[in-house]
């Protein structure tokens, strides 16, 4: 029985009788076995499984969590938001009181008014134009700064035509003296042509002893009292002339004084002007800031300040927002020892922890960055942060649409390549024959 092949007891084993008949369906029984472990091993040795690398990670923004501050020391004046609410860009969130802001904007504004109305009034001294021309917006603003500049300019009108009075009041003497000393000479001119010619003829009446010598002597004299005055009289007009136009000249110079000082005025308050402006502005933003909006379109995620009439301090977080217009990723947490077969590019299956695998299923990504050391974790573990980009960022159930937040948790499978059964079932054998009998 020895000698015989396996094949042929099992050929001749019906013949043997009922003792052999248990024995054949043994045989029988071990080939059906051998061959399912045969084809075990070839359908092992054939099928392909997707290889995963898998890692716990949270839900994050592209965009940062965006974290609404006061730049503004102040009172909380009014909270417009709570936790969960949907922002838009600009929606108000809280309101800071701006008391201290909006009374130096109101300063400021006074300020601006009075400068305002004052560089009218100066214009119109610039021109001479005694009726200033105020801006119609400043009329309605500013009514007593236009009051105020008004009075200002009559006053200075007035202390302008006082000097002018006293000095056209110095130019009409000194014309009036020149006149009458022109009037003086006319007439010794008029009286000096008949006297010279009567000393003429006087002259020779004496020489022939008609008229007495001393007639002569009398004539003689009066005649050169009379070219003594007009000598005096023509001595004096130059005086006279130079009088009148330094008179002139003081009229021009207190006019164009009155305007120079009104320029040089305009010009120190053009920079006056300026430097208010500046604070207006600054003042105005601080008013605006004191109204906190929204920077973003999104989800409140967190209020800090919950209390109105509580104090904030210059750069508290007050508002946190998540981005609600921005893609979200998963950053997940692998281990050193995972991370060599994960590359960009590579599809992953993101399972939301807050919603269930079996009812939701789970949501398609692909790796878009690895990190390039690894990041220390507070329980001292070392990791590498892999992220992955969702395709879409909500679940689909019976018509209704459940969104995936930023916070939330996920495992993530990512693939990393395809392996045979076979290979994966002799792994430990493998690793056991070459890792065994080495240690110390």
């Amino acid at each position: 029985m020895f000698g015989r092949s396996l094949a042929d007891e099992f050929v001749n084993a019906p013949a043997q009788g009922g003792e052999t008949g248990g024995d054949g369906k043994s045989w029988l029984f071990l080939l059906v076995i051998l061959a399912g472990i045969g084809a075990f091993v070839a359908w092992a040795r054939f099928f392909e499984i997707e290889e995963v690398t898998r890692g716990v990670g949270r839900v994050v923004s592209t965009m940062q969590v965006q974290v609404v501050q006061s730049l503004e020391p102040g009172i909380v004046r009014s909270i417009d938001v709570r936790e969960g609410d949907t922002v838009v860009a600009g929606q108000a969130l809280m309101q800071v009181d701006d008391t201290a802001a909006s009374s130096q904007r109101g300063e400021l504004l006074e300020q601006e008014a009075a400068l305002l109305a004052e560089e009218a009034r100066l214009q119109a001294e610039v021109a001479m134009n005694r009726s200033p021309v105020f801006p119609e917006e400043l009329k309605a603003r500013a009514p007593n700064a236009i009051l105020a500049e008004m009075d200002v300019l009559e006053s200075r009108f007035r202390q302008l035509d006082n000097e002018l009075a006293v000095l056209e009041s110095k130019l009409t003497q000194k014309q009036a003296a020149l006149d009458e000393l022109r009037s003086h000479r006319a007439k010794l001119e008029e009286v000096i042509r008949p006297l010279s010619e009567e000393m003429t003829l006087t002259e020779q009446l004496v020489a022939n002893g008609a008229v007495p010598r001393i007639e002569l002597l009398r004539l003689q004299s009066r005649l050169a009292e009379m070219k003594g005055e007009l000598a005096v009289s023509l001595a004096q007009e130059p005086n006279l002339l130079a009088g009148i136009e330094q008179a002139r000249n003081e009229i021009a110079v207190a006019k164009s004084g009155y305007v120079l000082t009104a320029r040089q005025r305009l010009a120190k308050l053009g920079l006056e002007l300026a430097v208010v402006r500046e604070g207006l502005r600054a003042a105005e933003d601080r008013v605006v800031r004191t109204l906190l909006r929204a920077p973003v379109q999104g989800v409140v995620n967190a209020v800090n300040v919950t209390t109105v009439g509580e104090v904030v301090e210059p750069g508290k977080p007050l508002v946190e927002i998540v981005p609600g217009d921005d893609k979200l990723h998963v950053e997940v947490d692998i281990p050193p020892k995972d991370v060599a077969f994960i590359q960009p590019g590579e599809r992953a299956s993101v399972k939301i922890s807050a919603y269930d695998y079996l009812v939701y299923g789970a949501l398609e990504g692909k790796v878009t960055r690895i990190g390039a050391d690894t990041v220390q974790r507070p329980d001292g573990h070392e990791y590498f942060r892999v992220t992955v980009e969702m395709d879409r960022a909500d679940f689909s159930r019976d018509g209704q649409v459940l969104p995936i937040s930023p916070g939330m948790t996920a495992t993530v499978d990512i693939q990393t390549g395809r392996r045979t059964v076979l290979s994966y079932l002799l792994e430990p054998l493998l690793k056991i024959r070459t890792e065994a009998l080495r240690e110390r």
